[in-house]
């Protein structure tokens, strides 16, 4: 009896655990478009996101109003809350809308109303450093931070309409430092933010020169005060990484390793250097951070090259703009920046002679 009671009891804690696992079940949103003055908006469209570019918006995964204003959707998975930025057909009027959990039950009515004009341009500092060819900016709600806009800029600008309020615009290359910039698009009719300086990192200006020296606050393998000059006459690879990284951590390290234990049985004019970026304050604290991936297979305190930590104010991963890891940087025997990929394997083209 007593097992047959335990049975049930254990029965009973994994059917409530199972019921507490379920999915919450599909959520429709309905309502209908109109403007200040309630008039119906047919072919409007609502979305999470848009894409401005030329002039014109797309909607990402829209939902579309019809001929009498009306829309609705069925989320399959309800996040739980929205924020809807809707436009109508011509792109002239719109508004951005929370949706709650509570109001997500009961119609919507979206009410669209004047738009303001945000216009400027992006430009870079250096002209022997251009542009990419593709310049995608963001822009942001600065409450919630959340991305409403991708914009496209070439050489005349960007230029989008959005309603008014406060948002943060963003853009990142892996060339250029960050741009981030706040702007209150409040009532009026346009906006300029003028032109947006895009300067370019001592990466991008860097080849055939010599970068900043290294600032880490701790060296393991090395000397405390380690430099790529210390290795004249070999070629250097600097990976950057950190132990946050997945990518980095269960990958590239171990695979470096690898590398290394294969290259050093034919060469010997090389060096490699594995530098961790300021996230972690001591050796011990990226080990923390390593261990909480669960798949490292390899030892850091064995790594068979110097392990250069960071320092936590104005160092090397800021002072080089690294603005993405892992990342590898490969300098010639005159300790000259030759190369910047995630390629550690250019290293080795260079040993064997073959690297252009």
């Amino acid at each position: 009896m007593k097992r047959a009671a335990l049975a049930a009891a254990l029965l009973a804690c994994a059917t409530v655990l199972a019921e507490d696992k379920k999915p919450p079940p599909p959520r429709k949103i309905e309502g209908f478009v109109v403007d200040a003055g309630n008039v119906l908006q047919p072919e409007a469209e609502l979305a999470l996101q848009w894409n401005w570019s030329g002039g014109a918006a797309t909607a990402v995964d829209g939902i579309k109003a019809d001929a009498k204003g009306h829309f609705e959707r069925t989320f399959k998975k309800w996040p739980g809350g929205l924020l809807v930025l809707a436009y109508n057909d011509k792109r002239d009027k719109g508004c951005l809308m929370a949706v709650n959990d509570e109001a997500s039950k009961k119609p919507l009515t979206v009410r669209l109303g004047p738009l303001v004009k945000v216009k400027g341009k992006l430009a870079t500092t250096d002209p022997l450093v251009p542009l990419p060819a593709d310049v995608t900016l963001t822009i942001a709600t600065v409450e919630g931070n959340a991305d409403v806009v991708k914009v496209k800029s070439g050489a005349a600008g960007f230029s989008l309409r959005i309603p008014p309020g406060k948002y943060r615009l963003r853009w990142g290359h892996e060339l250029f430092r960050a741009i981030e910039q706040e702007f209150d698009a409040g009532p009026r009719a346009e906006l300029d933010l003028g032109l947006l300086s895009a300067q370019p990192t001592p990466v991008a200006t860097g080849l055939g020169k010599t970068m900043p020296p290294f600032n880490a606050a701790f060296v393991r393998g090395g000397k405390p005060d380690l430099q790529i000059t210390d290795y004249k006459g070999k070629w250097v690879l600097v990976l950057f990484w950190g132990s946050w990284c997945p990518t980095s951590s269960t990958q590239w390290l171990p695979t470096l390793i690898e590398f290394h234990e294969r290259l050093r049985k034919t060469y010997d004019n090389y060096q490699i250097l594995a530098y961790h970026d300021a996230t972690a304050k001591s050796f011990e604290e990226m080990e923390e951070k390593l261990a909480k991936h669960g798949d490292i297979h390899w030892n850091p305190r064995d790594i068979p090259f110097p392990l250069l930590l960071d320092a936590q104010e104005g160092g090397t991963v800021k002072t080089w703009g690294v603005t993405g890891e892992p990342t590898v940087f490969l300098f010639d025997p005159e300790g000259r920046l030759v190369k910047h990929a995630r390629d550690y394997g250019m290293l080795e083209k260079e040993l064997m002679g073959g690297g252009k």
